[in-house]
């Protein structure tokens, strides 16, 4: 590696391609039951779960239960964030599950954030969304499913109602703060969730809104309705007292119709009245989501259905195409349909003739107690490569629920990406490659990991002396664009005396969306480098072909220290970030935004408009070049005349 010294100045077919293997298969998996949706009259934003979910199991017989105190309320701890005011759109649910996320951050860090709704009811992959996200309604699957993909950003940057009927998602401009990794459902059972509550923190859970004095309810007496008709709000439980309600008990909730609602936006209800408890679910798990993390995934909407061949007993595998090399398979995520499921995860190497081989990790063995949403670190990380495939087989047992594997059959269904089995052995592509149901819902997260081991060894100062150049770049599909960065071992200038030395660094790259990244020499290779000097960084973006116009992706470099492994580890930190040079700061990690624009014709003829040729002239040679200006476009045809102007 020449290292440089930094100057001190400065129409398509489809063919459906099965993955059938060995005899024909003789069973057909199926998808769970699910239930028959009728919008009610009114409606405060929230619709009913996708699935049957009746087969919900409790974790022990209610006499097993540990007892619970006669009431618990998480106001008196201060742990229940701020009542926010949902009016007047129908956005309960997703006010429901940032207040979820909200007071398990004051529950754990000590602190009040105030996330933004408006960006969830904006960026979800809403499946009841028609054009107008704030009254088109939602539930906790899609809130869930949003949370575990990007996160939680601050109000202040996609403040509510913003744009509302019809808002526009504004990320990347707002930087995620909690992504969740965790999340459960609960058995609609006064003990469940009294346990949950206690616990975990404040429980999310659908009720009926609209009976008679609800909307007039002053906070004064414990509300009760014995109505059966299906909920219509989604609210927070944040603790239960069991002598009110004229001694039958009841929960403790927070609505999100402001304070001047209710008992400053709290109310008091008899446990198991207006359908309230059920559909309840609770956040167990958040971290900060990791720049250099990418979680690969062909779930999009999340867990909208559950399918097996009916014991109870089932395999579900994807198909993943690392992006770049030099970073690892961190952890896999996957949802439990049912409480307790069983899993057993193994990651191969190749799948061939229907075959898994070359096993490398696993099998990773775990039960977890309800059906939710999950994610495994993988320990010790598994290096990948850059265009080579991983195979994440999952074995999920939910006996006796007969539908263990978790899946999203809403379109688009990808191709040969998503499989299921029933013994291991034996694959079918799910999605459109076979049985044209679903795409298994099986992630992989891959990139560098945050936060990075204790070998982290620190004596130079990293930070691009040269890095992306702009902020956004258009781009077509199927194009390849490639920076020249210049990572620099800031040490001769680093206002900290102990990284001022020889150092050992790494460049890694992310891309937000999975597109194909490399790098020239090999990202994630380790360079010493001397204060003061850098080496020349390729870093080239390939554009999928299946983009689609106003399409965007972030792509974030980093430049790292090595640790004392010689392993690239972004989460070692920085010594000084920015590093003050000449009077210009320069960061250890830079950001482009690519915006996929239209492709120029696939045909196109680059020539003068006229070319004179002289009286007599014999032999005429009239230059022009031939452009398929479309990357993804195939080969081209083409015919071509000369005429004369006169």
């Amino acid at each position: 590696m020449k290292f440089i010294k930094m100057p001190l100045l400065f129409l398509v077919t489809a063919v459906l391609v099965t993955a059938f293997t060995g005899a024909a298969y003789t069973q057909m998996p199926k998808e769970a039951p699910k239930r028959v949706y009728i919008e009610p009259d009114e409606t405060f934003g929230y619709i009913p779960r996708p699935l049957d979910m009746s087969h919900l199991e409790l974790l022990m017989p209610r006499l097993m239960a540990p007892a619970q105190p006669a009431s618990w309320d998480w106001r008196t701890s201060g742990d229940v964030s701020s009542v926010k005011n949902q009016n007047p759109w129908g956005t309960c649910w997703a006010f429901a599950a940032i207040g979820d996320l909200e007071s398990k951050v004051l529950i754990n860090e000590s602190y009040e954030p105030d996330y933004s709704e408006l960006n969830m009811v904006a960026c979800s992959d809403n499946p009841f969304s028609s054009g107008n996200p704030c009254s088109c309604g939602g539930n906790s699957y899609i809130s869930a499913n949003y949370l575990s993909l990007l996160g939680s950003v601050e109000e202040t940057c996609d403040p509510y109602p913003g744009g509302c009927p019809t808002p526009t998602c504004i990320n990347p401009t707002c930087t995620f703060l909690k992504q969740m990794i965790e999340w459960r459902l609960i058995p609609d059972d006064v003990t469940a969730i009294k346990l949950a509550v206690m616990n975990h923190g404040p429980v999310y859970t659908s009720m009926y809104a609209s009976f008679p004095g609800f909307s007039t309810y002053d906070g004064s007496y414990c509300l009760t309705y014995t109505g059966t008709e299906d909920p219509n709000h989604a609210v927070l439980i944040v603790g239960w007292d069991d002598s009110m309600c004229s001694g039958n008990g009841g929960w403790i909730v927070k609505n999100s119709w402001g304070t001047s609602w209710g008992d400053n936006g709290f109310f008091y209800i008899q446990y198991g009245h207006a359908q309230i408890g059920g559909s309840a679910n609770v956040i167990t798990g958040y971290k900060d989501p990791c720049a250099t993390e990418t979680i690969y995934h062909w779930d999009d909407t999340g867990w909208w259905t559950s399918i097996g061949f009916g014991d109870g007993v089932d395999w579900g595998m994807a198909e993943f195409t690392p992006a770049s090399s030099g970073e690892y398979l961190l952890a896999v995520d996957f949802w439990a349909t049912g409480g307790p499921t069983t899993y057993s995860i193994y990651v191969y190497d190749d799948f061939s003739g229907g075959n898994l081989t070359n096993l490398l990790v696993g099998p990773i063995n775990g039960t977890v107690p309800e059906a939710g949403y999950y994610s495994e670190p993988i320990d010790p990380l598994l290096t990948v490569s850059a265009g080579d495939n991983i195979y994440i087989a999952i074995e999920f047992n939910t006996t006796p629920y007969n539908y263990p594997v978790p899946a999203d059959d809403q379109p688009p269904l990808q191709t040969n990406k998503s499989y299921i089995s029933n013994d291991g052995s034996t694959w079918t592509a799910l999605d459109a490659g076979g049985y044209n149901m679903a795409n298994v819902g099986i992630r992989a997260r891959i990139g560098i990991p945050c936060g990075g081991p204790s070998s982290c060894s620190k004596e130079g100062d990293p930070a691009f002396y040269v890095d992306f150049g702009e902020d956004t770049h258009d781009v077509i599909a199927g194009g390849t664009l490639t920076y020249t960065v210049g990572p620099c071992n800031f040490g001769f200038v680093s206002g900290d005396p102990t990284c001022v030395f020889t150092d050992t660094f790494c460049v890694s790259v992310t891309s937000s969306s999975g597109w194909l990244i490399a790098g020239d020499p090999a990202l994630g290779g380790c360079h010493i480098v001397d204060p003061g000097y850098l080496w020349w960084q390729d870093i080239s973006i390939t554009v999928p072909c299946e983009v689609e116009i106003c399409d965007y992706d972030t792509i974030i470099a980093t430049m790292a220290y090595c640790n004392t492994e010689v392993i690239c580890d972004p989460g070692c930190g920085d010594c000084e970030d920015p590093n003050w040079y000449g009077g210009n700061p320069y960061y250890s990690s830079d950001t482009v935004i690519l915006h996929v624009v239209e492709s120029p014709p696939a045909l196109y003829i680059l020539q003068d408009s006229i070319y004179y040729v002289e009286q007599g002239q014999t032999a005429a040679f009239i230059p022009f070049s031939i452009c398929n200006g479309d990357p993804c476009a195939g080969a081209i045809s083409f015919t071509y005349e000369i005429a004369s102007t006169g």
